[in-house]
């Protein structure tokens, strides 16, 4: 039995934000009220800090099976868990990819020893080849939560199309990684900086928002619902915009590092501030904040994507990976560039780093409510933190290290357990 003393409460399903107490038993919220006193109860006090409900991330690479020198399923719940978060979502670009039941099955076993909630997407098609689609029904009925090729970009329009009927008729969804290799250069630079600074041609802008303007387009015709990942430019907010004001069953995600920093990082961080899609203009910046506050963007995930120190600290800077470690300086990102400069509220950015991802995928999490369950994440959200290279990730590869960011995470409870605490 637990009692978290005098915090303020905040859910964003109800809107409840009051200080007061929280008395947790057996996995669930047993009570919320003014005062609760319980003699045997182990107290947290958590007076000055914010109560919120345990973050959900619905993008992660935990790199289990095949890359596991990056991370596994353990050290990605371990940094999940310090970062606040009690459930997530891994995808399923793994060595083997997540495109079969036993894969599948594999993945979950490991993920069940683990003290937060780790749920995985299955591949939409066979091995990331683009053309053949997995068995939707029997990877569904083996535990996966949706569907994502989530690296790969989907060339064939025949094949979206048919994956979105599939998806439709199982009552489940898609989530795609939107960048045409087609009109692309080379990924992780964004094309201004690519030309002006390294005379290659990057990723371009059109790469993003052409491919999204397709699939929202065949959205619309089939009425099945596709999630766009990590979206990164002004445009690509307006095309999905557009398509969910034709109706179309459209949401959208941001992750952290695309409304805090432009292309422009690259020159300091170098190769630990290339991702795919890459940083983009200020211009942009603005954009998915702005999406953010209308909401036609609802989710932040991180697309938290470790790698190790030796494949990131190449000379070449165009061989090295894309991608950057996530989990643990998310929130923190969000009440820095967000809330601190009231661009969203407390509440609007627990919603969609809780309430909203939760919902997309029906899960029971991202609230707060007595006979719920007791995911709670408790921090600080005005102290300051300087994000140092001590990550509980296996990796490292933050451009924010080094960097002075608001909050810190004190507490993780899932399933009424204390599991992470600072």
């Amino acid at each position: 039995m637990l009692v978290i003393k005098n915090g303020r409460v905040m859910d964003p399903k109800s809107g409840w934000d009051q200080v007061c107490d929280v008395l947790v038993d057996e996995g669930k919220i047993i009570q919320i009220a003014p005062q609760i006193d319980k003699d045997e109860a182990q107290v947290i006090d958590a007076t000055g800090l914010v109560v919120a409900p345990g973050l959900v991330d619905i993008h992660v690479h935990f790199r289990e099976p095949g890359q596991t020198h990056k991370e596994d399923i353990h050290t990605g719940a371990l940094a999940a868990a310090a970062g606040g978060f009690t459930t997530v979502v891994m995808m399923a670009n793994t060595n083997p990819t997540i495109s079969d039941v036993e894969t599948l099955e594999e993945v979950l076993q490991s993920a069940a020893k683990e003290k937060i909630n780790i749920k995985s997407v299955a591949t939409i098609t066979k091995n990331f080849n683009g053309q053949d689609l997995t068995d939707f029904k029997a990877l569904l009925d083996a535990g996966a939560v949706g569907f994502s090729d989530d690296g790969i970009p989907l060339e064939s329009s025949k094949v979206v199309k048919e994956a979105m009927e599939e998806a439709k008729k199982l009552n489940t969804f898609i989530s795609l990684h939107e960048e045409d290799p087609g009109l692309n250069g080379t990924l992780g630079f964004n094309e201004n900086i690519a030309k002006e600074h390294f005379h290659i041609c990057g990723a371009t802008g059109v790469a993003e928002y052409a491919m999204i303007a397709r699939d929202v387009m065949i959205a619309n015709a089939t009425k099945a619902h596709v999630h766009i990942q990590h979206l990164s430019k002004e445009e690509s907010v307006k095309v999905v915009e557009f398509a969910q004001n034709l109706g179309a069953n459209v949401t959208a995600e941001v992750a952290p590092q695309h409304f805090s920093k432009t292309e422009a990082l690259l020159l300091t961080k170098g190769s630990n501030a290339k991702m795919n899609p890459p940083l983009r203009l200020e211009s942009d910046r603005r954009a998915v904040i702005e999406g953010l506050k209308s909401g036609v963007i609802s989710v932040i995930a991180t697309d938290h994507a470790p790698h190790h120190a030796d494949e990131k600290n190449v000379e070449d800077i165009t061989k090295a990976p894309s991608g950057m470690t996530g989990l643990e300086t998310s929130l923190s990102l969000g009440l820095t560039y967000l809330v601190e400069t009231g661009e969203l509220s407390l509440m609007q950015l627990l919603e969609k780093m809780s309430y909203n991802p939760a919902k997309l995928y029906n899960f029971e999490a991202g609230y707060l409510s007595e006979n719920g369950p007791a995911d709670i994440t408790i921090f600080d959200d005005k102290a300051d933190r300087i994000v140092d290279s001590h990550f509980a990730s296996k990796a490292a590869n933050s451009p924010f290290i080094g960097e002075s960011l608001k909050g810190q995470v004190k507490y993780t409870i899932c399933n009424g357990q204390i599991v992470y605490k600072n």
